[in-house]
Protein backbone atom coordinates (compact mmCIF):
# COMPACT_ATOMS: atom_id res chain seq x y z
CA UNK A 1 0.00 0.00 0.00
CA UNK A 2 1.03 4.03 -0.24
CA UNK A 3 0.80 6.47 2.25
CA UNK A 4 1.03 9.38 0.55
CA UNK A 5 4.18 8.42 -1.80
CA UNK A 6 5.32 6.00 0.22
CA UNK A 7 5.76 2.60 -0.11
CA UNK A 8 4.51 0.20 2.93
CA UNK A 9 4.92 -3.40 2.33
CA UNK A 10 2.25 -5.41 4.38
CA UNK A 11 2.67 -8.98 5.71
CA UNK A 12 0.54 -11.70 7.62
CA UNK A 13 2.51 -14.60 6.66
CA UNK A 14 3.72 -16.05 9.68
CA UNK A 15 6.64 -17.33 8.07
CA UNK A 16 7.77 -14.34 6.51
CA UNK A 17 7.13 -12.60 10.28
CA UNK A 18 9.22 -14.49 11.58
CA UNK A 19 12.15 -14.26 8.86
CA UNK A 20 11.82 -10.71 9.29
CA UNK A 21 11.31 -9.98 12.88
CA UNK A 22 13.58 -12.97 14.72
CA UNK A 23 15.67 -14.49 11.70
CA UNK A 24 17.06 -11.15 10.39
CA UNK A 25 16.41 -9.13 13.07
CA UNK A 26 19.81 -7.17 12.57
CA UNK A 27 18.26 -6.01 8.93
CA UNK A 28 15.24 -4.30 10.77
CA UNK A 29 16.14 -3.20 14.17
CA UNK A 30 13.91 -0.06 14.21
CA UNK A 31 10.56 0.34 14.56
CA UNK A 32 8.62 3.47 12.23
CA UNK A 33 8.65 6.69 14.69
CA UNK A 34 7.59 9.99 13.38
CA UNK A 35 10.95 11.60 11.96
CA UNK A 36 9.25 15.10 13.24
CA UNK A 37 9.38 14.16 16.95
CA UNK A 38 12.69 14.56 18.72
CA UNK A 39 12.61 14.94 22.36
CA UNK A 40 15.46 13.12 24.67
CA UNK A 41 12.12 11.18 26.57
CA UNK A 42 10.74 9.38 23.69
CA UNK A 43 14.53 9.30 21.46
CA UNK A 44 15.53 7.31 24.87
CA UNK A 45 12.87 4.76 25.43
CA UNK A 46 12.69 1.48 24.69
CA UNK A 47 10.03 1.75 22.63
CA UNK A 48 11.84 4.20 20.02
CA UNK A 49 15.42 4.50 20.93
CA UNK A 50 16.90 2.90 17.66
CA UNK A 51 20.20 1.14 16.87
CA UNK A 52 22.83 0.63 19.35
CA UNK A 53 21.03 3.20 21.35
CA UNK A 54 18.30 0.81 21.29
CA UNK A 55 20.76 -2.52 21.97
CA UNK A 56 22.44 -0.32 24.94
CA UNK A 57 19.28 0.39 26.39
CA UNK A 58 17.56 -3.23 26.41
CA UNK A 59 20.63 -5.31 27.42
CA UNK A 60 20.78 -3.11 30.66
CA UNK A 61 17.07 -2.75 31.04
CA UNK A 62 15.97 -6.31 29.94
CA UNK A 63 17.16 -8.48 33.07
CA UNK A 64 15.00 -5.76 35.82
CA UNK A 65 12.22 -7.23 34.05
CA UNK A 66 11.99 -10.78 35.40
CA UNK A 67 8.82 -12.60 36.92
CA UNK A 68 10.84 -12.66 40.25
CA UNK A 69 11.65 -8.59 40.44
CA UNK A 70 8.04 -7.85 39.19
CA UNK A 71 7.15 -10.03 42.27
CA UNK A 72 8.80 -7.89 44.40
CA UNK A 73 6.17 -4.76 43.40
CA UNK A 74 3.40 -6.95 44.01
CA UNK A 75 2.77 -5.52 47.39
CA UNK A 76 2.17 -2.03 45.95
CA UNK A 77 -0.04 -3.44 43.15
CA UNK A 78 -2.48 -4.91 45.76
CA UNK A 79 -2.12 -1.57 48.00
CA UNK A 80 -3.81 -0.19 45.23
CA UNK A 81 -6.33 -3.03 44.45
CA UNK A 82 -7.42 -2.73 47.95
CA UNK A 83 -8.63 0.63 47.82
CA UNK A 84 -10.14 0.37 43.88
CA UNK A 85 -12.23 -3.11 45.05
CA UNK A 86 -12.98 -0.49 48.33
CA UNK A 87 -14.75 1.92 45.90
CA UNK A 88 -16.42 -0.72 43.63
CA UNK A 89 -18.17 -2.14 46.69
CA UNK A 90 -19.70 1.32 47.90
CA UNK A 91 -20.62 1.76 44.17
CA UNK A 92 -22.25 -1.99 44.37
CA UNK A 93 -23.84 -0.95 47.67
CA UNK A 94 -25.41 1.68 46.61
CA UNK A 95 -26.71 -0.13 43.03
CA UNK A 96 -25.20 3.02 41.29
CA UNK A 97 -23.82 2.31 37.39
CA UNK A 98 -20.61 3.28 36.96
CA UNK A 99 -18.16 3.68 33.78
CA UNK A 100 -15.90 1.32 33.60
CA UNK A 101 -13.52 2.61 31.54
CA UNK A 102 -12.68 5.14 34.21
CA UNK A 103 -13.10 3.03 36.97
CA UNK A 104 -10.34 0.73 35.60
CA UNK A 105 -8.66 4.21 34.09
CA UNK A 106 -7.97 5.41 37.55
CA UNK A 107 -7.28 1.96 39.20
CA UNK A 108 -4.33 2.02 36.59
CA UNK A 109 -3.04 5.05 37.10
CA UNK A 110 -2.60 4.78 40.98
CA UNK A 111 -0.79 1.74 40.29
CA UNK A 112 1.80 3.54 37.91
CA UNK A 113 2.18 6.20 39.75
CA UNK A 114 3.23 4.27 43.31
CA UNK A 115 4.84 1.23 41.53
CA UNK A 116 6.77 3.83 38.78
CA UNK A 117 7.04 6.73 40.55
CA UNK A 118 6.88 6.02 44.20
CA UNK A 119 3.82 8.58 43.99
CA UNK A 120 1.11 7.46 46.41
CA UNK A 121 -2.23 8.63 44.37
CA UNK A 122 -6.08 7.87 45.16
CA UNK A 123 -7.31 8.87 42.07
CA UNK A 124 -11.29 8.16 43.33
CA UNK A 125 -10.71 10.08 45.87
CA UNK A 126 -8.46 12.96 44.76
CA UNK A 127 -8.95 13.90 41.24
CA UNK A 128 -7.43 17.07 41.36
CA UNK A 129 -3.90 15.52 42.69
CA UNK A 130 -1.14 16.98 40.26
CA UNK A 131 0.46 14.17 39.08
CA UNK A 132 -3.19 13.08 37.86
CA UNK A 133 -3.52 16.11 36.61
CA UNK A 134 -0.43 16.30 34.49
CA UNK A 135 -0.94 12.29 33.64
CA UNK A 136 -4.77 13.18 31.88
CA UNK A 137 -2.86 16.28 30.03
CA UNK A 138 -0.31 13.62 28.88
CA UNK A 139 -2.69 11.19 27.25
CA UNK A 140 -5.23 14.41 25.58
CA UNK A 141 -2.69 16.54 23.21
CA UNK A 142 -4.40 19.47 21.92
CA UNK A 143 -5.68 18.93 18.05
CA UNK A 144 -3.88 21.91 16.68
CA UNK A 145 -0.59 20.53 18.29
CA UNK A 146 -1.53 16.87 16.82
CA UNK A 147 -1.67 18.74 13.33
CA UNK A 148 1.18 21.16 13.57
CA UNK A 149 3.71 18.13 13.89
CA UNK A 150 2.00 15.65 11.70
CA UNK A 151 1.75 18.07 8.88
CA UNK A 152 4.74 20.50 9.26
CA UNK A 153 8.60 19.78 8.32
CA UNK A 154 10.98 19.55 11.16
CA UNK A 155 12.77 22.34 10.54
CA UNK A 156 9.55 24.58 11.07
CA UNK A 157 9.19 22.90 14.57
CA UNK A 158 12.35 23.80 15.40
CA UNK A 159 11.62 26.98 14.58
CA UNK A 160 8.92 27.45 16.56
CA UNK A 161 10.00 25.39 19.43
CA UNK A 162 7.67 22.40 18.87
CA UNK A 163 9.41 18.95 20.10
CA UNK A 164 6.28 16.39 20.08
CA UNK A 165 1.93 16.32 20.01
CA UNK A 166 2.04 15.51 24.08
CA UNK A 167 1.93 18.63 26.18
CA UNK A 168 5.50 19.23 27.23
CA UNK A 169 4.50 20.86 30.70
CA UNK A 170 3.56 17.08 31.95
CA UNK A 171 6.50 16.01 30.57
CA UNK A 172 8.86 18.16 32.53
CA UNK A 173 6.56 17.46 35.57
CA UNK A 174 7.19 13.87 35.34
CA UNK A 175 10.93 14.02 34.47
CA UNK A 176 11.45 16.72 37.70
CA UNK A 177 9.71 13.72 39.75
CA UNK A 178 12.05 11.38 38.72
CA UNK A 179 15.10 13.56 39.16
CA UNK A 180 13.79 14.23 43.04
CA UNK A 181 13.64 10.65 43.35
CA UNK A 182 17.08 9.75 42.14
CA UNK A 183 18.37 12.37 44.42
CA UNK A 184 16.59 11.31 47.30
CA UNK A 185 17.56 7.99 47.09
CA UNK A 186 20.91 8.38 46.24
CA UNK A 187 21.59 9.98 49.92
CA UNK A 188 19.17 7.15 51.56
CA UNK A 189 20.48 3.81 52.52
CA UNK A 190 16.80 2.97 52.74
CA UNK A 191 15.44 -0.17 49.61
CA UNK A 192 12.89 0.10 47.67
CA UNK A 193 10.82 -2.40 45.58
CA UNK A 194 9.54 -0.17 42.75
CA UNK A 195 10.37 0.65 39.16
CA UNK A 196 12.72 3.56 39.82
CA UNK A 197 14.98 0.65 42.24
CA UNK A 198 14.95 -1.81 39.21
CA UNK A 199 16.29 1.12 36.95
CA UNK A 200 18.77 2.74 39.38
CA UNK A 201 20.43 -0.94 40.05
CA UNK A 202 19.94 -2.04 36.31
CA UNK A 203 23.35 -3.11 35.46
CA UNK A 204 24.41 -5.15 32.35
CA UNK A 205 24.25 -8.90 33.05
CA UNK A 206 22.17 -12.19 31.94
CA UNK A 207 20.59 -11.42 28.78
CA UNK A 208 17.34 -13.23 29.94
CA UNK A 209 14.28 -12.33 31.62
CA UNK A 210 12.43 -15.40 31.86
CA UNK A 211 12.02 -16.82 34.77
CA UNK A 212 9.94 -20.31 36.12
CA UNK A 213 6.47 -19.25 35.46
CA UNK A 214 6.94 -17.80 32.18
CA UNK A 215 5.83 -21.51 30.58
CA UNK A 216 2.56 -20.36 32.47
CA UNK A 217 1.60 -17.31 30.10
CA UNK A 218 0.14 -18.28 26.78
CA UNK A 219 2.12 -14.89 25.48
CA UNK A 220 5.23 -16.78 25.42
CA UNK A 221 3.79 -19.01 22.61
CA UNK A 222 6.27 -17.72 19.92
CA UNK A 223 9.62 -18.49 21.65
CA UNK A 224 11.32 -21.33 20.88
CA UNK A 225 15.05 -21.96 20.74
CA UNK A 226 15.88 -19.57 17.39
CA UNK A 227 14.11 -16.55 19.24
CA UNK A 228 15.93 -16.57 22.22
CA UNK A 229 19.20 -17.42 20.38
CA UNK A 230 18.84 -14.33 18.28
CA UNK A 231 18.13 -12.27 21.38
CA UNK A 232 21.31 -13.43 23.58
CA UNK A 233 23.14 -12.81 19.90
CA UNK A 234 21.73 -9.05 19.81
CA UNK A 235 21.97 -7.79 22.95
CA UNK A 236 25.89 -9.53 23.37
CA UNK A 237 27.67 -6.39 23.57
CA UNK A 238 30.26 -4.68 25.03
CA UNK A 239 29.13 -1.74 27.12
CA UNK A 240 31.58 0.89 28.44
CA UNK A 241 28.70 2.40 30.73
CA UNK A 242 26.54 -0.63 32.25
CA UNK A 243 24.37 1.82 34.00
CA UNK A 244 21.74 3.46 33.17
CA UNK A 245 21.75 7.72 32.74
CA UNK A 246 19.24 10.09 34.44
CA UNK A 247 17.67 11.11 31.17
CA UNK A 248 17.78 7.17 30.37
CA UNK A 249 15.71 6.57 33.73
CA UNK A 250 13.48 9.52 33.08
CA UNK A 251 12.80 7.88 29.54
CA UNK A 252 12.07 4.56 30.69
CA UNK A 253 9.52 6.08 33.55
CA UNK A 254 7.65 7.90 30.99
CA UNK A 255 7.39 4.67 28.35
CA UNK A 256 6.06 2.73 31.51
CA UNK A 257 3.46 4.95 31.87
CA UNK A 258 2.26 5.71 28.68
CA UNK A 259 2.46 2.15 27.38
CA UNK A 260 0.73 1.21 30.64
CA UNK A 261 -2.14 3.34 31.52
CA UNK A 262 -4.17 3.31 28.38
CA UNK A 263 -3.72 -0.45 27.24
CA UNK A 264 -4.37 -2.30 30.92
CA UNK A 265 -7.18 -0.04 31.39
CA UNK A 266 -8.87 -0.84 27.81
CA UNK A 267 -7.86 -4.76 28.54
CA UNK A 268 -9.34 -5.05 31.88
CA UNK A 269 -12.40 -3.06 30.06
CA UNK A 270 -12.51 -5.06 27.15
CA UNK A 271 -12.67 -8.58 29.95
CA UNK A 272 -15.28 -6.99 32.30
CA UNK A 273 -17.52 -6.82 28.62
CA UNK A 274 -16.83 -10.15 27.44
CA UNK A 275 -17.26 -12.27 30.59
CA UNK A 276 -20.43 -9.78 31.20
CA UNK A 277 -21.49 -11.43 27.51
CA UNK A 278 -20.38 -15.13 28.82
CA UNK A 279 -21.60 -15.82 32.21
CA UNK A 280 -20.22 -19.40 32.25
CA UNK A 281 -17.21 -17.98 31.20
CA UNK A 282 -17.44 -15.39 33.99
CA UNK A 283 -18.41 -18.34 36.58
CA UNK A 284 -15.55 -20.72 35.58
CA UNK A 285 -13.28 -17.59 36.31
CA UNK A 286 -14.69 -17.09 39.26
CA UNK A 287 -14.34 -20.23 40.60
CA UNK A 288 -10.49 -20.82 39.67
CA UNK A 289 -9.63 -17.72 41.01
CA UNK A 290 -11.97 -18.10 44.68
CA UNK A 291 -10.66 -21.78 45.44
CA UNK A 292 -6.40 -20.18 45.18
CA UNK A 293 -7.31 -17.57 48.22
CA UNK A 294 -5.44 -18.47 51.37
CA UNK A 295 -6.94 -18.58 55.28
CA UNK A 296 -6.16 -14.41 55.01
CA UNK A 297 -8.24 -13.95 51.75
CA UNK A 298 -5.11 -13.43 49.89
CA UNK A 299 -3.74 -14.97 46.96
CA UNK A 300 0.24 -15.79 46.13
CA UNK A 301 2.33 -14.03 43.70
CA UNK A 302 3.31 -17.23 42.37
CA UNK A 303 -0.18 -18.90 42.56
CA UNK A 304 -1.48 -16.24 40.29
CA UNK A 305 0.73 -16.23 37.65
CA UNK A 306 0.07 -20.01 37.03
CA UNK A 307 -3.93 -19.92 36.88
CA UNK A 308 -4.79 -21.46 33.64
CA UNK A 309 -8.01 -20.09 33.05
CA UNK A 310 -7.20 -16.44 34.32
CA UNK A 311 -4.37 -16.82 31.83
CA UNK A 312 -6.27 -18.02 28.93
CA UNK A 313 -9.04 -15.20 29.72
CA UNK A 314 -6.65 -12.33 29.01
CA UNK A 315 -5.42 -14.10 26.47
CA UNK A 316 -8.27 -14.65 24.60
CA UNK A 317 -8.95 -10.84 24.98
CA UNK A 318 -5.68 -9.51 24.05
CA UNK A 319 -6.39 -11.82 20.91
CA UNK A 320 -9.92 -10.02 20.16
CA UNK A 321 -9.22 -6.78 21.64
CA UNK A 322 -5.55 -6.37 20.61
CA UNK A 323 -3.55 -3.07 22.02
CA UNK A 324 -1.95 -2.48 18.81
CA UNK A 325 -3.55 -2.99 14.97
CA UNK A 326 -0.21 -3.26 13.57
CA UNK A 327 3.28 -3.76 14.31
CA UNK A 328 5.95 -2.12 12.31
CA UNK A 329 9.73 -2.12 11.25
CA UNK A 330 12.41 -0.28 9.03
CA UNK A 331 14.69 -1.73 6.80
CA UNK A 332 18.17 -1.20 7.35
CA UNK A 333 19.25 -2.08 4.08
CA UNK A 334 17.85 -3.10 1.11
CA UNK A 335 16.55 -6.89 1.58
CA UNK A 336 15.55 -9.37 -0.54
CA UNK A 337 12.17 -10.84 0.75
CA UNK A 338 12.92 -14.68 0.15
CA UNK A 339 11.93 -16.47 -3.11
CA UNK A 340 8.63 -13.92 -3.21
CA UNK A 341 10.60 -11.61 -5.76
CA UNK A 342 9.65 -8.36 -3.56
CA UNK A 343 12.84 -6.29 -2.78
CA UNK A 344 12.09 -4.31 0.15
CA UNK A 345 14.61 -1.16 0.15
CA UNK A 346 16.51 0.61 2.57
CA UNK A 347 14.40 2.90 4.85
CA UNK A 348 10.87 1.43 3.55
CA UNK A 349 8.63 -0.06 6.22
CA UNK A 350 7.31 -3.64 6.30
CA UNK A 351 3.98 -3.51 8.53
CA UNK A 352 2.36 -6.69 10.43
CA UNK A 353 -1.40 -6.89 10.12
CA UNK A 354 -1.75 -7.84 14.06
CA UNK A 355 -5.82 -7.33 14.24
CA UNK A 356 -6.29 -8.69 10.67
CA UNK A 357 -4.01 -12.14 11.83
CA UNK A 358 -5.86 -12.28 15.21
CA UNK A 359 -9.43 -12.37 13.76
CA UNK A 360 -8.57 -14.75 10.70
CA UNK A 361 -10.74 -17.67 10.85
CA UNK A 362 -7.66 -19.49 9.05
CA UNK A 363 -5.96 -19.23 12.57
CA UNK A 364 -8.64 -19.05 14.77
CA UNK A 365 -11.87 -20.60 14.19
CA UNK A 366 -14.89 -18.83 14.49
CA UNK A 367 -12.29 -16.00 15.47
CA UNK A 368 -14.98 -13.27 16.54
CA UNK A 369 -15.76 -15.59 19.17
CA UNK A 370 -15.02 -15.24 22.96
CA UNK A 371 -12.84 -18.45 23.66
CA UNK A 372 -10.42 -18.28 26.28
CA UNK A 373 -9.93 -22.50 25.97
CA UNK A 374 -8.19 -22.00 22.84
CA UNK A 375 -5.08 -20.76 25.14
CA UNK A 376 -5.44 -23.13 27.89
CA UNK A 377 -1.79 -25.33 27.94
CA UNK A 378 -3.80 -28.92 26.06
CA UNK A 379 -4.58 -26.76 23.81
CA UNK A 380 -1.52 -23.94 22.97
CA UNK A 381 0.32 -26.47 20.93
CA UNK A 382 -2.77 -25.51 18.07
CA UNK A 383 -1.75 -22.00 17.91
CA UNK A 384 0.49 -21.34 14.74
CA UNK A 385 3.43 -19.33 15.43
CA UNK A 386 3.54 -15.96 14.72
CA UNK A 387 -0.50 -15.53 14.67
CA UNK A 388 -0.31 -14.12 18.28
CA UNK A 389 1.37 -11.31 18.14
CA UNK A 390 -0.34 -8.57 21.03
CA UNK A 391 3.00 -7.59 22.34
CA UNK A 392 4.95 -7.90 19.37
CA UNK A 393 7.63 -10.44 18.91
CA UNK A 394 11.68 -11.20 18.74
CA UNK A 395 13.96 -8.98 20.66
CA UNK A 396 12.09 -6.06 20.03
Amino acid sequence: VFEANKPVLQVADPEIIKQIIVKDFNKFVNRRSNSNISHPVFDLNLAAAKDEDWKRIRSIASPTFTSGKMRKMYPLVRQSLNEFLDVLDTYAKQRKDINVKDMFGCYTMDVIANCAFATKTNTHKDPNDPFIINARNFFKPSVWRFFVVTLFPAFVLKMINIRTFIDENSITFFCGIVTQILKMRQKSDKKYNDFMALMMNAEKGSHSNRDETDIHEAHHVNEGADELAVESKVLDIKLSNKMLTEGEIQAQGIVFFAAGYETTATLLTYCSYELALNAHIQQKLYEEIRSSFDSNGEIDYNLLARLPYLDAVLSEALRLHSPAIKLSRVASEDYKLGDTGITIQKGQTVEFGTYAIHHSEEYYPNAEKFTPERFLPENRHKILPYTYLPFGAGPR
